[in-house]
């Protein structure tokens, strides 16, 4: 069952994957309020964000970013120990560490966080005007000035979730759907996460995801093909 709705949608995507980009950003333009209504779910007047100060969600957004590289450096690690040994660890060659790491550098690097959260200008919820802040709400498909580096648009803790995908795509055939489900709701998570901090809307995590998948997809078929 996952397998099948998760291969439909992914042949959809790539089959119409204009479309789908364009239908995503019309979507946050014609219904603004969306974005407003899911971050005011777990804002507080008077007391803020209060539903994202735990431990768990603190640890999310400093631990997740040491987690995820310190994965793939282990990878780069166990790739140089099969150079010295003459042998490969874990199935990991040239052309797997070359994937991971291009897809993470591609997606959650330059595109996410050189290209769009360094230009795109867009405020985090907590600088709304109607959640205490100083800005009105922008949609995502409009640059704005209310912020200079580091801003909303897109996730970076959101990329570096669904980048987990990217792993998944390295499981074998008869299990990778079931890896690929694990990964995006891992994915799903740390974007909750985010949103419930008042650090990203809802809309700058799916951005994220569209991403960060669709590289990856794109790389996996490019350096790995259908090995």
């Amino acid at each position: 069952m996952i397998e099948r709705v998760l291969e439909s949608l992914g042949a959809s995507f790539r089959r119409h994957w204009a479309a789908w980009l364009l239908a995503l950003t019309w979507f946050f333009l014609l219904f603004p309020g969306l974005d407003l209504w899911v971050s005011g779910l777990f804002y507080e007047p008077g007391g803020g964000w209060v539903h994202g100060r735990g431990w768990f969600a603190e640890f999310v957004r400093k631990g997740l970013p040491t987690v995820m590289i310190g994965a793939l450096l282990f990878v780069i690690f166990l790739w140089g120990a099969g150079l010295i040994y003459r042998q490969k660890f874990l199935g990991i060659d040239g052309r797997v560490t070359g994937f991971l790491v291009s897809s993470l550098v591609i997606g959650p690097g330059l595109i996410v966080n050189a290209l769009l959260k360094d230009n795109w200008g867009r405020g985090r919820p907590n600088d709304m005007a109607v959640f205490g802040g100083d800005f009105p709400y922008a949609p995502p498909g409009m640059i704005v000035d209310q912020c200079v580096s580091n801003c909303s648009f897109t996730s970076g803790h959101g990329a570096l979730g669904f980048w987990a995908v990217a792993f998944a795509f390295l499981v074998p055939k008869r299990h990778r759907a079931e890896a690929v489900a694990l990964a995006l709701a891992f994915g799903l998570m740390v974007s909750f996460v985010r949103i419930v901090q008042g650090g990203h809307f809802l809309s700058d995590t799916i951005w994220s995801a569209v991403i960060v998948l669709t590289v990856t997809w794109a790389l996996h078929r490019l350096i790995l093909g259908k090995r």
